[in-house]
């Protein structure tokens, strides 16, 4: 039985890189700095590697200034016209460096050759050690190297957009054969290179000289059966089609050996990944990582800027502890932090309620399992209506309550809103990314968890929602008047608006209908219009 051969996945750096860059122009750091091509690159490499799962992983890069020098010799107007990157294109590379340096990925760069040299060559030496090759790219020259044992992944549009390119995808394509790419080439040009080509021959006429004499050399070989215009131009260019063969060749003898153990994938550190990914602000990509790059989850806690150890938990429901629910007891105007999960839309079918009124005690309730009235009846003596309540996404409880029949205590705090309140441009939403930015915590994912890990889970929850809040706390008395317009109008406003999306507006459906009606028959008047109009007068075709 035939052993599975290895992959090794070559990205070609900076082609990725200009993607991401683009892709995210103004993205950076809250003190500023840029980070849309670091992001972009790590988004589409990591991608790859998901869906790839490839053995060994490096980069390929284009030395800056000398990576063309060879091919300026021949042909001085190579890549002319080509505008510089902007400035914080480059302010972004040393920070690439520490991101490839912490995933274990070695970069490469040369003298005299380009990215696309440097993978070519290694493509070559791995399939001699039976080891097949993903180039990943969006350079389409590397097209021209594809074997049995070397794959193509161009990238598209977005960041994880990828076209696979086989030998038999690329025929379909192009309607040429693999090994013709490179003649294609030299008759065509490329103008993101400034490669010239033949003046006049264009992709349909060169695919049929192809077509008709297989290769560069045999279409100079038979000028005299081809009409005249034709063959006077390819015998007036045939010195720019030889210089463009030679400049849009992929060298494959770039002074590089393929060293397995250097491009081993699995030498990468978690712990250096979380920090570079933490620093650059890149928290959602901390919660995409492959298996190999992840942390594995450890509580923390200390009370300066971290979650502290969850208190005695009590979890009520039909099978267990279903005596406590009715002693439930909290005191007026205790600040009691709140957590809730619910099937339905807007507190409907709810599963579960979480109460905290002091660092060592939270309540769960398994609300899927108690029968409702009997909740209803003990949080109503248990005098929660009275108390204050802090948690995540406060509005999502209150619409819990609310289903259940409970008048709304007073909100006091929300760490998510308070989180937008600070710094209403950041981009961690959810409470494992709040805790991962503002705690340094790296424990479990809250959200992406079933039910049955989530009873488990919500002491710790209850933890990370008091340091937060705790943090965010002393950061808004610091600024007056924000801690004013929270107050005032945020925390209020949160049972207002709990209310009506759980009240809903009514609609008068059947107004509304007649009303598209309407509007599709105007719709349908206009189009006939346009067609009119469009029928009459001097065609434009």
């Amino acid at each position: 039985m035939a052993t599975e051969r290895k992959k090794l996945a070559i990205i070609d750096g900076k082609s990725v890189f200009y993607r991401g860059y683009y892709a995210m122009p103004t993205l950076s750091t809250k003190d500023g700095t840029p980070t849309g091509g670091v992001y972009g690159f790590a988004v589409m490499a990591l991608e790859v590697i998901k869906r790839l799962k490839p053995d060994y992983v490096c980069v390929a890069w284009d030395k800056p200034k000398t990576n063309i020098r060879k091919r300026l010799e021949l042909y001085p107007a190579y890549k002319a016209g080509r505008k510089p990157a902007p400035a914080d294109f480059y302010e972004q590379i040393p920070l690439l460096h520490e991101l490839l340096q912490a995933f274990g990925w070695p970069l490469y760069e040369l003298d005299d050759y380009e990215a696309d040299d440097i993978m070519g060559t290694l493509a070559a030496q791995a399939t001699q050690q039976n080891i097949d090759t993903l180039l990943i790219t969006s350079d389409l020259d590397l097209l021209q190297v594809i074997s049995d044992h070397t794959k193509v992944y161009a990238l598209k549009t977005g960041l994880s957009n990828i076209e696979l390119y086989s030998r038999d995808s690329f025929e379909v394509k192009y309607q040429i054969k693999l090994d013709q790419f490179l003649d294609y080439k030299s008759l065509v040009g490329d103008s993101s290179d400034n490669i010239p080509g033949v003046p006049g021959i264009g992709p349909v006429a060169a695919r049929k000289l192809l077509a008709d004499y297989k290769t560069l050399d045999g279409i100079y070989d038979n000028l005299a059966l081809m009409p005249s215009k034709l063959s006077e131009k390819l015998a007036a260019h045939k010195d720019l089609a030889e210089i463009s063969k030679e400049l849009a060749a992929i060298w494959t003898d770039a002074p590089i050996k393929l060293d397995l153990a250097e491009v081993d994938g699995s030498k990468c550190h978690p712990e250096k990944v979380l920090e570079v990914l933490q620093r650059l602000e890149f928290r959602t990509l901390v919660r995409q990582l492959p298996e190999i790059m992840q942390v594995q989850p450890t509580a923390q806690g200390t009370e300066n800027g971290q979650v502290l150890p969850a208190g005695d938990s009590l979890y009520i429901s039909k099978e267990h502890n279903y005596s406590k629910l009715s002693s439930l007891k909290f005191n007026k105007d205790d600040l009691v932090y709140v957590d809730s999960r619910a099937a339905g839309k807007h507190g409907r079918n709810p599963l579960l309620l979480t109460l905290s009124p002091d660092p060592k005690t939270v309540y769960i309730l398994d609300l899927a399992s108690l029968p409702a009235e009997e909740v209803r009846s003990a949080l109503r003596s248990s005098n929660l209506s009275d108390t204050r309540v802090a948690g995540y996404d406060v509005k999502a409880t209150m619409e819990v309550l609310i289903e259940l029949g409970i008048t709304l205590p007073i909100v006091a705090h929300d760490v998510l809103v308070g989180s937008f309140l600070l710094n209403s441009l950041r981009r961690e939403q959810t409470l494992t990314e709040l805790a991962q930015a503002d705690l340094d915590y790296s424990g479990a994912d809250f959200e992406d968890c079933s039910e049955v890990e989530l009873i488990d889970l919500e002491p710790e929850i209850i933890s990370v929602l008091r340091a937060l809040h705790a943090k965010q706390r002393l950061e808004l008395e610091s600024i007056p008047d924000l801690q004013k317009l929270a107050s005032n109008i945020e925390w209020p406003v949160i049972s207002v608006l709990a209310h009506m999306e759980y009240a809903g507006i009514q609609l008068d459906t059947g107004y509304l209908q007649n009303f598209a009606d309407e509007l599709s028959d105007q719709i349908s008047d206009i189009e006939q219009l346009i067609y009119g109009h469009a029928n009459q007068g001097k065609s434009v075709v």
